[in-house]
C-alpha cells in the first residue's frame, strides 16, 4: 500500500456547512407555515365562536342594552363634565370648610424670614 495524503478542503467544507443550515431553516420554516395553514382556520373559528357565545350571554343579561359608538362618545363626555363639578365641590368644599373652622392656612417660609431671623 502506498502512503496517501489527505487534503481538508476549508472552502468546499463551509459552502456545504451553509447550505445544510440554509436548507435546514427553510425545512422548518416550511413545517411552520403547514401548521399555521392548518391550525389557524380552527384557531379562528373557535375564537370567533367564543365571541358570539359572549354576546349572546349579555344580550341574555342585559337585553334592552342598544350601545352605539355615538352613546359611548357621548357618555365619555358626561363623565368629563362630572370629574369637573366633582373636583369644583371639591375645591369650594376646602375653602369653605377652611373659612367655617378658621383654619390658618400652612404656608412656606421664603428666604427673607429667614435671614430676618438671623438678623433678629
Amino acid at each position: 500500500m502506498k502512503h496517501q495524503e489527505v487534503s481538508v478542503d476549508y472552502w468546499t467544507m463551509l459552502k456545504t456547512m451553509f447550505t445544510y443550515g440554509a436548507l435546514a431553516a427553510l425545512c422548518w420554516i416550511m413545517l411552520r407555515l403547514f401548521h399555521t395553514v392548518f391550525t389557524l382556520p380552527r384557531r379562528l373559528r373557535s375564537q370567533q365562536e367564543s365571541i358570539q357565545n359572549t354576546l349572546k350571554d349579555l344580550q341574555g343579561r342585559y337585553p334592552d342594552l342598544n350601545l352605539t359608538e355615538e352613546d359611548l362618545v357621548e357618555a365619555e363626555k358626561e363623565f368629563e363634565e362630572f370629574a369637573m363639578e366633582c373636583e369644583a365641590k371639591a375645591g369650594s368644599s376646602t375653602e369653605n370648610s377652611n373659612q367655617k373652622y378658621n383654619i390658618p392656612e400652612i404656608v412656606e417660609p421664603t428666604e427673607e424670614t429667614e435671614e430676618t431671623k438671623k438678623d433678629n
